[in-house]
């Protein structure tokens, strides 16, 4: 009679069995666990308190024309930095236009309201323009909107899905000083509050 082989239960043996099963068994990673694992591993992870990256990029600006917009230039005034995933979208629009009906109130306590997003510039542009041909040819964001094509500005600011490659829905503040002061990160689904990004901007200026 054959006799079958007999594995002694050793501790090293109990372990690998232990740390086997966990393989299985492990849940994938879902988009947040993603996106903690890679602002983590990043070096260009900026947080509150670290100097905010240099950036030089292709926009539309706020007066509809196609140029460049530069962090440098921003430079002695506040900055609130808007990223979000992509033009198109209705709260996007929605957003951005609740932003521009304010802006003076920004300018008012020295802050400058930017938006972002891996859109070309010309995407931004044509999406300004059908904005506009909606609200019977009236400009309806009066704000600067950068174009992130290469993904860089998103990676350093630690705000980009690498998955999609898009940036996530993020709020920014940048002192006169370009030091980050306040980082939020919200979810796609959520919208953003002019008042409350106003207060935060106040208090920052006491």
């Amino acid at each position: 009679m054959a006799v079958g082989k007999v594995t002694k239960r050793t501790p090293d043996n109990l372990a690998k069995g232990t740390a086997k099963r966990a393989r299985v068994t492990a849940p994938e990673d879902t988009t947040v666990e993603m996106l903690k694992r890679s602002a983590a591993d990043s070096p260009h992870t900026y947080i509150v308190g670290r100097t905010a990256p240099a950036f030089d990029a292709p926009a539309v600006l706020a007066d509809g024309q196609i140029g460049r917009v530069s962090l440098a230039d921003f430079c002695g005034r506040f900055v609130v930095l808007l990223f979000y995933p992509g033009d198109c979208a209705g709260m996007e629009a929605r957003d951005l236009v609740e932003f521009s009906d304010r802006c003076d109130e920004f300018d008012a306590v020295g802050c400058s309201v930017i938006a972002c997003s891996t859109d070309s510039e010309y995407a931004h542009y044509n999406w300004r323009q059908q904005l506009e041909r909606t609200n019977r040819g009236e400009a309806v964001i009066h704000l600067p909107v950068v174009s992130d094509r290469t993904r860089r500005i998103s990676r350093a600011f630690g705000v980009l899905n690498e998955h999609e490659g898009q940036a996530v829905r993020a709020m920014l503040i940048i002192d006169p000083m370009q030091q980050i002061r306040v980082k939020i990160i919200g979810d796609t689904g959520m919208s953003r509050s002019v008042d409350e990004t106003l207060m935060l901007v106040q208090a920052l200026t006491i």
